[in-house]
């Protein structure tokens, strides 16, 4: 016999300007109403999915091989924005300020590909799946099981992830998933924001692995009074282009762990080339037009 899903219709809490005044600071209990720790599927007053909350379906086997193999990509890094709950300019070491905004210092990696960016102006592996290749291989199954479970209970929305994927040279998919790319995060409490640089018609999700215990961090909809309590196995998929960030986590045992998992898309990965012309790219940028020239 198949699980009753209990569906529920929302209201809106607070405008979508209220929400935005909420950018950069950290859910708390006044952001949240309703619970979700069952099965459950979540739709506004307009009919449109905010997301489909499902315990205990992730084996734990393919989630522990997941830790195994993504966790080396996880270091501190500046580079989460608003997620990490800050953003301002770099102080270099003299004590003058750098034209680069960063965020504050959290634990977190990247794991796949990257497309184009300000920075970067090529389509790359990220660091991880370059230094570590065979790591990032024994990873793929993982993340193609999200990606059949995407399509199982979000069919929509990964219809047009997965046409955008089509027409993505396959180097850049991560197996045969309709990902690109991972972001993997370690005890990390992210502050409200709306995720950017991804597939802006498909839909978010997110995996949780914990050890030992802890008390919060559950995932909110602050727009919507909605949180969620993942444990490890349970997966989300969400509407990550509204307004969430993580409640307070404490009641911490010594040996507490938090390791979460975000699979995506990348916005542009489309229009990434072969690797052989992106190379080319890789060195002009490094080398200038003479290159070219050679």
């Amino acid at each position: 016999m198949e699980k009753e899903i209990k569906q529920i219709t929302v209201k809106r809490k607070i405008s979508e300007k209220d929400a935005r005044e909420l950018k950069k600071s950290f859910a708390n209990d006044n952001h949240w109403d309703t619970l979700i720790n069952f099965d459950c599927d979540g739709y506004n007053e307009e009919g449109e999915l905010l997301f489909k909350f499902r315990k205990g379906v992730v084996p734990l086997q393919t989630l522990k091989d997941g830790v195994k193999a993504f966790e080396g990509s996880i270091e501190v890094t500046e580079g989460r924005g608003a997620a990490s709950g800050s953003t301002h300019k770099r102080i270099r070491k003299d004590g003058s300020v750098s034209n680069i905004s960063v965020g504050n210092k959290v634990k977190s990696g990247n794991v796949g590909y990257m497309d184009p960016s300000a920075m970067v102006r090529y389509c790359r592996k990220t660091a991880f799946a370059r230094d570590y290749f065979d790591k990032f291989k024994q990873g793929i199954p993982f993340v193609e099981f999200i990606s059949k479970k995407y399509e199982e209970l979000a069919p929509t929305k990964f219809a047009k992830q997965q046409a955008a994927a089509d027409k993505t040279d396959p180097y850049y998919l991560i197996g045969k998933s309709a990902f690109s790319t991972v972001t993997v995060n370690e005890n990390f409490r992210t502050a409200i924001h709306q995720d950017a640089g991804d597939f802006r018609e498909g839909f978010g999700n997110l995996i949780v692995y914990r050890e030992g215990y802890y008390d919060g961090g559950y995932f909110t909809l602050p727009e919507y009074g909605i949180a969620l309590d993942l444990h490890s196995t349970d997966l989300l998929f969400v509407d990550v282009h509204r307004f969430h960030g993580n409640t307070e986590i404490y009641n911490k045992s010594d040996d507490w762990r938090r390791v979460s998992f975000v699979m995506y898309l990348r916005e542009k990965i489309v229009t990434c080339s072969r690797p052989d012309i992106e190379l080319k790219k890789v060195k002009v940028q490094r080398n200038g037009l003479k290159f070219l020239k050679n």
